[in-house]
């Protein structure tokens, strides 16, 4: 065989090896086929922060609780305190506490598929619809998202370990008793 045909086959080679590698980064055989959903329009008024507070705490505590019963290895745990901001546009946001996971859930959870069968019947039963697939998040980061009619949402991201974080928009009154004078 002469030295431009080896080359050439060599390159050929090459080529194949590099489209053989980013067809196999560019999808997940394993993961899911869902794709994720779009957020509700905002059809309701935020809550009064203890309304919300009582309301969306619950909803924290019946996710870690069916996450934690389909992911028995896997425990969560306080990982951030729940706070009340006020964000440039001049919307209040309280942000339950922030959930950490002991481990990674990705390869546990199938790829996010158990994450989906304990989470949708509890998110279902509060108003926002299924997870239903991840989102494209670059840096390693699978990340699924679900929002209610009142513009609340509901974040499970993640990257060795878990986090469950929550934002809930609050009536204005709210914010100015919830943040100490000169925070805002």
């Amino acid at each position: 065989m002469n030295r431009r045909m080896h080359r050439k086959l060599w390159a050929l080679a090459a080529a194949m090896t590099v489209m053989t590698v980013a067809a196999g980064c560019s999808s997940t055989p394993d993961g899911p086929t869902r794709e994720p959903s779009s957020a509700p329009a905002v059809t309701a008024s935020p809550a009064p922060l203890a309304e919300s507070t009582a309301k969306y705490d619950s909803l924290r505590a019946e996710l870690i609780a069916a996450l934690e019963k389909q992911m028995p290895d896997i425990t969560w745990a306080v990982d951030d305190p729940a706070s009340v901001t006020q964000s440039k546009d001049g919307k209040c946001i309280f942000e339950p506490q922030t959930m950490k996971s002991s481990a990674d859930i990705v390869a546990p959870s199938k790829n996010f598929e158990e994450v989906f069968a304990a989470a949708d019947p509890v998110l279902k039963k509060h108003g926002f619809p299924a997870f239903d697939g991840t989102d494209p998040v670059p840096g390693g980061w699978v990340v699924t998202r679900s929002s209610d009619g009142v513009g609340a949402t509901v974040t499970i991201e993640s990257k060795s370990p878990a986090y469950l974080r929550m934002t809930v928009p609050v009536d204005y009154e709210s914010c100015n008793n919830a943040i100490p004078k000169g925070e805002n």
